[in-house]
């Protein structure tokens, strides 16, 4: 048994929003408010576990970065040294 489908008619007009038009003031204002209407209403035990795991993220931060310039610490002394020693290599007869 066929079932006859019947097409849609075609709209007669179509509405294309114009490109290059949005308004980025209005957007990130609209994101600030909601971003603070949204912090209004957690709770004060809330509150501080954000303001916790923040803290824990900004220390973990500084701590690579440490890590990082401790690194780029001995890569330069064992620069150093190595050019010493290729020094010495070169004053021997």
């Amino acid at each position: 048994m066929a079932t006859q489908v019947t097409p849609t008619p075609a709209p007669t007009e179509s509405t294309v929003p114009p490109i290059g038009t949005s308004d980025h003031k209005n957007e990130s204002a609209f994101e600030e408010y909601s971003a603070l209407e949204l912090y209004g209403k957690l709770t004060l035990a809330q509150k501080v576990i954000i303001g916790v795991l923040c803290a824990l993220i900004a220390l973990e931060g500084l701590y690579l970065y440490a890590i990082v310039v401790e690194y780029l610490a001995e890569w330069f002394i064992l620069l150093l040294a190595a050019t010493k020693r290729m020094k010495q290599l070169r004053s021997e007869p």
